[in-house]
């Protein structure tokens, strides 16, 4: 059972004293609480919520709530706490349209601290927040509304002007949707220098499209953080879109305005025990960013792709570790270089590559017996790959290339121990 119990959150001394602005000197509160893996009921049709080890009290009334599997076909219920009958049960202004009686439920419930937030980025805060960085407090931050980043703060010269929302560490401060939205953070399209996360995390609540949603810009910088529990995909890079299954809706497009990203040191992920019981988000990264960097990051529980990389402009991968039972752990287009990366399980292929241009050195295939796998995919006629040193165990050699109906390879190289043959 883990618990996070948010107190009203007040300013540290020292960031006062190094004048460091927090979210909470501009009217945010961070109350959220987060009940995940406890004992919680809900019959449908039902506005009553029993959670015997809960601690509601009257002050919660009109906090917005999200019930893990109350909502249609097991989906996540979100609405607002109408009154509270005693510390474990509470009434909901909607009805569970789903029963849940489970003893590893989530629930998370507070204020919405998002139009403080975006007050704050857009300039309506009073006072005007007019610095570099923002710091969120250890604790939770619930949103009801996507918190909007912005992307107007682009003029400035080698990152002048470059924003920078700061934790006090990924896994002690949080936002968290509290309501159904395309993104919990979003950068939008066009041209700026992009905003610097760090120390903290993102829970999309299962109601969220996308943790992370940055449209366009260059130059930014995301480290130790959590993408959590989001519906598509907790970073999503450009604006290239993909169907359900990960097709390209418009096949011939191309890379989108986001270049020059770098991500680090985080995880990308998603509780299907308890948050995310009615599936798996789609991809872990979806991308189609330009000569991005992504390193030492473990990325897992996807559906379908736990790296989906769509852009046709180089894109480098440095000790990923990819795991679950998607179809593939990477799907990319093309051009993208992978080192030291891992497969770690894949019910289809551990690697598909649509177009020229794979690039993948050393790194390993592990617990590839989930299904019947490839090790790499080549559904079409392509070339310049070049592979090299890869260990990959569980599967035959004659399963370590497949190519699609008609494929050949051509002007590449592969070589994996074990493999007789080389392109």
């Amino acid at each position: 059972m883990v618990t996070l119990k948010n107190a009203q959150t007040a300013r540290h001394l020292g960031d006062k004293l190094h004048d460091v602005p927090s979210v909470l000197d501009y009217g945010a509160v961070c109350n959220t609480v987060v009940l995940r893996w406890h004992r919680m009921s809900i019959a449908a049709g039902s506005r009553q919520l029993t959670v015997p080890d809960a601690w509601f009290g009257s002050g919660d009334v009109g906090k917005l709530i999200v019930v893990a599997g109350a909502g249609a076909g097991g989906a996540n219920l979100a609405g607002s706490i109408t009154q509270v009958e005693s510390k474990s049960q509470i009434v909901l202004a909607l009805p569970a349209q789903t029963s849940v009686d489970v003893h590893d439920g989530y629930l998370a419930y507070g204020t919405d601290d998002a139009p403080a937030i975006n007050a704050i980025f857009s300039g309506a805060s009073v006072p005007q927040w007019d610095l570099g960085e923002l710091r969120l407090p250890h604790g939770v931050c619930g949103v009801g509304a996507t918190i909007a980043l912005p992307g107007g703060r682009e003029r400035g010269a080698f990152g002048i002007e470059q924003v920078t929302l700061r934790g006090g560490g990924r896994g002690a401060s949080w936002l968290v949707a509290l309501a159904p939205m395309r993104a919990v953070i979003e950068e939008p399209a066009g041209e700026h220098n992009q905003a610097n996360l760090f120390d903290f995390g993102i829970d999309g609540s299962g109601l969220a499209d996308f943790g992370a949603d940055i449209q366009g810009g260059h130059a930014g910088h995301h480290a130790n953080l959590y993408y959590n529990d989001s519906r598509i995909a907790g970073l999503h890079l450009g604006t290239i879109a993909v169907n359900p299954d990960g097709t390209l809706t418009n096949p011939k497009s191309w890379y989108t305005n986001v270049w020059e990203f770098m991500a680090d040191h985080s995880t990308i992920t998603a509780d299907t025990t308890s948050i995310m019981r009615h599936g798996a988000p789609l991809f872990g990264i979806l991308n189609s960013a330009g000569d991005s960097h992504f390193s030492d990051m473990v990325v897992a529980h996807a559906s379908v792709a736990n790296v989906r990389d769509t852009g046709s402009a180089h894109n480098f991968y440095t000790n990923v570790h990819a795991w679950g039972n998607p179809r593939y752990e990477y799907w990319t287009r093309g051009k993208i270089q992978f080192s030291n990366c891992e497969v770690d399980g894949a019910s289809e292929a551990g690697v598909r590559s649509d177009e020229d241009g794979l690039v993948w050195t050393g790194g390993a295939m592990i617990s590839m017996n989930k299904g019947a796998p490839a090790g790499f995919f080549f559904p079409t006629a392509t070339g310049h790959h070049a592979i090299v040193g890869p260990d990959i165990q569980d599967i035959p050699s004659r399963a370590y290339i497949r190519l699609g109906a008609g494929a050949q390879l051509h002007d590449s190289i592969i070589q994996i121990q074990g493999l007789a043959e080389t392109h």
